[in-house]
């Protein structure tokens, strides 16, 4: 298999629970050496109720492809072993309370001492200034403040609460910009010999995601919903039930009222009218959807997990992966979702178990032998 197109890239990982994680999982699937530094109790997300091999699901997901270092970061020694990682290192990634990497010594400025021309990624809820700056935060912070949770609200009824979408967006959308952000500091460094401080907050990614929303509040002084309900149309777009209790997407915008009418068979639909709806309820989810897609229309069904795992599309496209870890067993994760022609993604392997690549890599990049690894552990410097 070709190498992947960020082989050679070494990144030194503090992240934890979702957010870092999930930067360096899609970056590890992209070919970067991912170094994953925990403490020897286990990164938080390790823990939980729900534990398979001793690791949380999310762990599992979050952690495939990443080589597993468990230091003792109160040890001075341990500090000394991890700027020398760095200094063979390209980027540095960590998601921590603003601060804690200052106090470890492990802050930007102490490690662009170390290392000069390293990239620098600062992952937080409020970003490393503002008031807000020294607030914790997960997730569910950046959506609520940026609008996001009172807009999704909306979507089901204006004056009822806030709705909480599935997954935390919150988390995941800003370690997707993390990502870019990263590629673009690599790219600006390969030009310049330059490294970087790159902030990435949750509040302003989250704020970015409803760019469109505040786009339009800010045109015509309407909230978005207020939009919707000024624009009728014939009634092809939204969830619709049929007639054997499932449930449906159409997403058919007024440039494809013609295929629509020609889907259910009508000359005519009056904009507001509920016939389309009364023809979905009288067909089968897969006859509805057979029936919209011949015609163009865009449709869907609304899967839940197992449905969506069996779906052929799904599976033709290889799109859900089999990872064997050896504590926990088979995971089924999804796979790096983009296709390349020249530099495929690699799953290099499932989640690391604690510490399970501390010997490996202290040999092949810092030199040690069995007998300091040895002293090392015996000295609880090292898992």
């Amino acid at each position: 298999m070709d190498k992947g197109m960020l082989e050679g890239i070494r990144i030194l990982d503090f992240g934890h629970v979702y957010f870092g994680p999930y930067a360096t999982m899609i970056l590890a699937d992209m070919g970067a050496e991912v170094l994953k530094v925990e403490p020897p109790w286990g990164e938080i997300n390790r823990l939980g109720t729900n534990l398979y091999g001793g690791a949380s699901s999310s762990f599992h997901y979050l952690n495939r492809s990443k080589k597993g270092l468990a230091f003792n970061l109160k040890e001075p020694k341990a500090l000394e072993i991890v700027k020398e990682l760095a200094k063979k290192s390209d980027i540095i990634v960590e998601n921590f309370k603003r601060g804690t990497m200052d106090k470890l010594g492990l802050g930007y400025e102490q490690m662009k001492a170390v290392k000069p021309d390293i990239i620098y990624a600062s992952l937080s809820g409020f970003g490393l200034d503002g008031p807000f700056r020294d607030r914790p935060s997960f997730a569910p912070i950046g959506e609520s403040q940026s609008s996001w949770l009172r807009l999704s609200g909306d979507n089901v009824d204006p004056n009822g609460p806030p709705v909480v979408p599935s997954e935390y967006h919150g988390d995941l959308d800003p370690g997707l910009y993390a990502v870019i952000a990263i590629l673009g500091a690599i790219r600006h460094k390969e030009r310049t010999g330059e490294g970087q401080l790159i902030d990435v907050a949750q509040l302003d990614v989250m704020i970015a995601q409803c760019g469109v929303s505040i786009a339009g509040y800010s045109l015509s002084g309407n909230l978005p919903w207020v939009t919707r309900q000024q624009r009728k149309g014939i009634g092809a777009w939204g969830i619709f039930q049929t007639k054997d209790g499932k449930h449906i997407y159409v997403a058919a915008d007024q440039n494809m009222d013609g295929r629509v009418m020609k889907t259910i068979g009508v000359d005519e639909i009056e904009d507001g009218s509920d016939v389309f709806k009364k023809w979905v309820e009288n067909q089968t989810s897969e006859d509805a959807i057979a029936a919209l897609a011949a015609n163009v229309v865009p449709c869907a069904p609304i899967h839940h997990i197992p449905d969506m795992l069996e779906d052929p599309q799904v599976k033709a496209r290889n799109t859900i992966v089999t990872l064997d870890h050896k504590l926990a067993g088979k995971i089924r994760v999804p796979q790096h979702p983009v296709k390349y022609s020249k530099t495929p993604p690699q799953i290099k392997g499932p989640a690391p178990i604690l510490g399970e690549h501390n010997d490996e890599v202290l040999k092949s990049l810092l030199g040690y032998d069995d007998a300091k690894l040895a002293e090392l552990r015996a000295a609880g410097i090292i898992v």
